[in-house]
């Protein structure tokens, strides 16, 4: 990017946008001019609407260090997620850092249809209990415990405490601490541990194969966690190791939501079928159309 000259030439943010989105371009950045704007808007502090009525705005030398400095990192190849430190997710602001995976839209389908399932299944104040596997930055947990029932409660389980950190974080932010319990372990070895069973099981665990992480974009493999990402082999180590403990997890009554990757969706669906536990088994497709969601009901 442009280097900052001892006096800077004055410059409008108009012309700083257009530098910023010629060197994203530059690049090869997707999105470059969308990038741009959220760089400076970040940088500044301004939200849209600043940012458009102050196109005329001349950067101080200070101002301007800090809008290269965002871009550059950027084209680097470091996901702007982190770089800002926060992600939306279902309309909620969570912060989001190297030690989690940044949460997906598509993952928003997931919490969507199990908000929807409960509503249908229990009545609207039932006393739920409910475990995220593999939480991360909690995105599922806390939304969950912000839009479920006032009568949920929730456990959030990770292998790393710097995510269950995060995730705590995230939740305070939202005020949905105090239905959470963050407990780090293995999958559901903390629900057998404890002999938990849980009225909604819900898990996005990795599903990619491994060979296929090394093929992924810079700003994924490179800078998300790979514990997050690597599914082994054929990228469904973790659905296995799962499928075997559910009867000894699950309530009389209860719902399962799985996200998985692409063409993992009939196997993972035979492979619920096959435990003999649930009467409905069914795919939820994403906005790509790809079965995105495997959903289970035990009734």
């Amino acid at each position: 990017m442009l280097k900052v000259r001892k006096r800077m030439n004055k410059m409008a943010v108009r012309e700083a946008m257009q530098k910023a989105s010629r060197f994203l371009r530059e690049k090869g950045i997707d999105d470059a001019a969308f990038l741009a704007e959220y760089a400076i808007r970040h940088a500044l502090g301004w939200d849209r609407i600043r940012f458009i009525s102050g196109m005329s705005h001349t950067l101080t030398e200070e101002e301007w260090t800090r809008i290269d400095e965002v871009v550059r990192r950027r084209a680097a190849g470091e996901p702007m997620q982190y770089i800002v430190g926060t992600q939306e997710f279902y309309g909620l602001a969570f912060e989001v850092n190297p030690s989690v995976l940044i949460p997906r839209p598509e993952t928003e389908l997931l919490v969507e249809e199990v908000l929807k399932r409960v509503k249908e299944l229990w009545p609207e104040d039932a006393a739920l209990l409910a475990a995220d596997i593999g939480t991360g930055s909690g995105a599922i947990a806390v939304t969950l415990a912000a839009f479920g029932g006032e009568n949920w409660k929730l456990i959030a389980t990770d292998i790393a405490q710097e995510s269950l950190d995060v995730a705590h974080r995230n939740a305070v932010r939202h005020h949905t601490a105090d239905k959470i319990s963050f407990v780090r372990g293995d999958l559901l070895e903390p629900l057998l541990r404890d002999q938990r069973r849980v009225d909604v099981l819900v898990s996005n665990p990795p599903y990619i194969p491994s060979f296929d992480v090394t093929q992924l974009d810079t700003q994924v493999k490179d800078h998300e966690p790979l514990r997050a990402l690597d599914g082994g082999e054929d990228g469904l180590d973790f659905y296995r190791r799962m499928t075997k403990d559910l009867s000894q997890v699950l309530a009389e009554r209860a719902l399962l939501g799985w996200e998985v990757g692409i063409h993992q969706a009939e196997t993972v669906r035979s492979w619920l079928e096959d435990t003999g536990l649930f009467p409905e088994v069914y795919i939820v497709h994403d906005l790509a159309d790809i079965g995105r969601h495997v959903i289970a009901v035990r009734s």
